[in-house]
């Protein structure tokens, strides 16, 4: 009396499948591992990662408020890190770690590119190439990126606005005595 095998034949289509599984998930640990590694920010304070990315978009969003002497517009820049770090500790730790997610994002080349189109790191492109880099997230089908930009645009916006060494760039002349 002979048994019938009743294990399926493997099937090349189902090894494909396994395969290509394998190698999605290992690429998505290693983009989610780059994304951890590389936070923008850590305990409550910008990294190195982070003040690269939000530099950069305050060169494009700024772009115009900014001093156009290069000593003075880094001055003014390196001011807007302090100040970004200032109002980062002032936010509850889960907002600080979904900004250090969304940096962490910004901050990696696959994730970055995915994203913004930007293929430069955010301190060697250009202010134009960061300005289409914004638009494009600002224009997304996709609603989180179209978020994401507002997000960074929005912290960029506060971080500058409410400092008053800086409402003279502005034309801003202050609060009115009463």
């Amino acid at each position: 009396m002979t048994s019938k095998d009743t294990t399926p034949p493997s099937s090349p289509k189902r090894r494909w499948l396994l395969k290509s599984a394998l190698v999605l998930g290992a690429v998505g640990a290693a983009l989610g591992g780059a994304v951890f590694w590389n936070r923008g920010v850590s305990n409550g304070t910008l990294t190195d990662a982070g003040k690269d990315v939000l530099k950069g978009i305050a060169r494009a969003v700024l772009a115009d408020m900014l001093p156009t002497d290069p000593a003075a517009r880094e001055a003014k820049l390196e001011g807007q890190m302090v100040r970004l770090n200032q109002v980062i500790q002032t936010m509850p730790a889960s907002s600080q770690g979904e900004l250090a997610a969304l940096l962490g994002l910004l901050v990696n080349a696959p994730t970055r590119l995915m994203v913004t189109g930007l293929s430069s790191s955010w301190a060697k492109a250009s202010t134009e190439e960061i300005s289409e880099a914004l638009e494009s997230m600002r224009i997304h089908k996709l609603p989180t990126t179209m978020l994401s930009y507002h997000a960074v645009r929005d912290l960029t916006c506060i971080a500058f606005f409410t400092n008053p060494d800086n409402w003279a760039l502005t034309g801003y002349p202050g609060p009115l005595e009463i």
